[in-house]
């Protein structure tokens, strides 16, 4: 690691959020010896949310027990742009209790780091330089996005790696303005959503394979739900990212498929003939839609010709 001592700590906005306030006292006082600034601290993710929308910090320090929600849920979502304008934030969980099971939880997550309870100002620096010069880099796939970690799929493990935006660094080392530094996290916002699609594009392939025959059968058993359910967050999620990229085309399809999973879900174990058999159509004009190779105007008039039938 490199040498600490030429950090402007003082630049590093710093948001810490405990429901204990002996503890957050501690916490403030031991980032304000340490050389730490603009520390805003709260008790709650609803303050975390808060503050997110006035400023969008470099550092997050958060007790995984907070009152009104889950906290890896929280980072969950800010990893996959669903909270804040940085899913690249850097995120440290706070905890009195680091028990093995939510180590792996706030791991699962796509936290940077898991902070034990109470820590010195020594502890608390060795891991802010670690996580400013030896950051994990980061993985993309369909439902996760955060720091390397044992792969939970054969898809993980063969996924590129790739050195995200650290704010961090940028701030404490002071390398760019503040714009600089959002085109920088917006232009990796981009490339992760491609990823993302890209992965989603696969898992409705896979899935619609592995579903439809089990539904022509009338197979509605928990591997056809588990498939359903996948397929409504691929699908669900795929929609969300589409806006603005070289996909955009493929969004009404993803729509679409989104509503026929939902029918088939909600059907009761007896899904409508009309709505298995659309399954593999739409999963063909998807595909295409998503083939770097294939001609975007014919993929348009395929899935324009696939939904024109549908809604016919």
């Amino acid at each position: 690691m490199a040498a600490m001592g030429h950090e402007q700590f003082e630049e590093v906005t710093v948001v810490i959020a405990d429901p204990d306030p002996r503890a957050r006292t501690v916490a403030k006082k031991t980032l304000v010896q340490a050389g730490f600034r603009k520390i805003l601290t709260g008790h709650s993710l609803d303050f975390v949310r808060q503050s997110f929308e006035i400023e969008m910090p470099e550092l997050l320090i958060a007790e995984t027990e907070l009152p009104d929600g889950d906290f890896t849920d929280f980072v969950n979502d800010i990893r996959h742009h669903k909270i804040g304008n940085n899913p690249f934030l850097v995120i440290s969980a706070l905890t009195a209790n680091p028990s093995p099971e939510l180590v792996k939880k706030v791991i699962q997550a796509g936290a940077d780091d898991l902070l034990s309870k109470p820590f010195d100002v020594d502890t608390l620096m060795r891991r802010v330089g670690r996580l400013i010069y030896q950051r994990k880099p980061f993985v993309v796939t369909g439902d996760y996005i955060g720091p390397t970690r044992q792969a939970k799929s054969q898809k993980e493990a063969n996924a590129e790696h790739f050195i995200p935006p650290n704010t961090l660094k940028a701030r404490a080392l002071n390398q760019g303005s503040v714009d600089d530094v959002q085109a920088m996290v917006d232009a990796a916002i981009e490339t992760v959503n491609t990823q993302a699609l890209e992965s989603h594009a696969e898992d409705i392939e896979e899935l619609v394979t592995i579903l439809t025959p089990r539904l022509i059968n009338g197979e509605v058993d928990a591997t056809s739900k588990l498939c359903l359910d996948r397929l409504r967050y691929a699908s669900e999620d795929a929609n969300r990212r589409l806006d603005g990229t070289a996909y955009d085309h493929v969004s009404d399809l993803c729509q679409t498929l989104l509503g026929v999973v939902n029918r088939i879900r909600n059907s009761g174990g007896f899904p409508a003939d009309q709505d298995v058999k659309l399954l593999l159509p739409l999963n063909k004009a998807i595909q295409l839609g998503f083939d770097k190779n294939a001609d975007v105007a014919a993929a348009r008039q395929i899935s324009q010709a696939v939904l024109a039938k549908i809604a016919g």
